[in-house]
């Protein structure tokens, strides 16, 4: 498969994945979890909304780009953008395991985003290897 092809599914397949975590968080509504934070005034927080439209918006923006764009630099860019998503994911992964209460569907799903995460990062970094001279 075309690594453009493929660094686009792996973008749209990451945001599915996040917004399929976020779906997950609210199932608990229908088990009588409460899910409002404590302090919470009814607003969205503007630093939850900018991180919102990282997460979200940027993912889908990187997989339309991906579809458009082939340049070095934008594939060093998207890189650079999936290995910081890769330590995140680390991260939450961790949280979920070892901090949250555990729910298993998320833990699968996060276990699956970094896979994803992963091979999104190894078809970014072959297509940048310069090609193999064949002597």
């Amino acid at each position: 498969m075309n690594t453009q092809i493929k660094t686009a599914f792996y973008w749209l397949l990451l945001g599915i994945c996040f917004l399929t975590h976020n779906l997950f968080h609210m199932y608990g509504i229908f088990f009588g979890v409460d899910l409002r934070l404590p302090d919470a005034t009814g607003e969205v927080p503007l630093g939850t909304q900018i991180f919102n439209t990282v997460i979200f918006t940027v993912t889908f923006l990187m997989a339309l780009l991906s579809i458009t764009l082939s340049g070095r630099g934008f594939r060093w860019f998207s890189l650079v953008w999936s290995a910081l998503f890769l330590l995140l994911n680390i991260a939450h992964l961790g949280e979920a395991i070892f901090v949250e209460a555990f729910d298993l569907s998320q833990v699968c799903l996060l276990s699956f985003v970094l896979v994803v995460n992963v091979l999104l990062i190894v078809a970014l970094w072959k297509s940048l290897k310069p090609a193999s001279k064949s002597v």
